[in-house]
């Protein structure tokens, strides 16, 4: 009996032991885990803001060219929307150029419609587009015909305010949807808007 006793501790050893291993498996699980969801997330997620970081980026879906000088605010590629945007350097800015390409779930006119509409709402500047009377006109886009949403309006900026216009399109180009969306405002917003529209080709 006194053997007996004496052996009984080896056991709950050896549980104890395997209790602590599988812990530290657990552990070991869950901190792979973590680094493969950040280096899958660095690879789905890319955002840059600012000049010097956006410059390259931003003519990587279009060519582009605004009046005077430009700037790049951004640009970003997460889950498959890749979207980058240039303003004037003016301030406010009088051309503000958002360009972006849609991943393949988004890629139906009803997807598309909802997905531009949020953004739309989302996009801040310095001061208010008021944006009404609107029209679709037929135009070519990287080859390809285009209809493009024209809108017309006013910009607000305290007790200021301008002329506006508004173009937004879409353009099927090898096997993706590419979007353009323009804001201007000043003396002929209409007129440049057609002139940086004039100057966009895909890349």
């Amino acid at each position: 009996m006194a053997q007996a006793d004496s052996a009984s501790p080896k056991p709950q050893n050896n549980t104890l032991k395997w209790v602590a291993l599988g812990c530290g498996g657990c552990l070991g699980i869950t901190v792979l885990a973590g680094v493969a969801l950040t280096v899958l997330l660095s690879r789905m997620v890319r955002f840059a803001v600012g000049p010097d970081q956006a410059d390259v980026d931003s003519q990587e879906l279009f060519v582009y060219a605004l009046p005077g000088e430009s700037q790049s605010i951004f640009t970003m590629d997460i889950l498959g929307i890749e979207m980058s945007q240039v303003a004037s350097t003016d301030s406010p800015p009088s051309v503000l150029l958002t360009m972006g390409k849609l991943p393949r779930y988004l890629q139906d006119q009803a997807a598309r419609d909802t997905f531009i509409d949020q953004f739309q709402e989302q996009v801040t500047v310095e001061g208010s587009y008021q944006l009404g009377e609107q029209r679709v006109e037929e135009r070519t886009l990287c080859g390809q015909p285009v209809s493009v949403l024209l809108q017309s309006g006013r910009f607000e900026q305290g007790a200021n305010a301008h002329d506006a216009a508004s173009l937004l399109t879409f353009v099927d180009y090898n096997d993706t949807v590419r979007f353009v969306w323009l804001l201007t405002h000043g003396d002929t917003p209409a007129a440049t808007a057609d002139q940086v529209f004039s100057s966009l080709d895909c890349r």
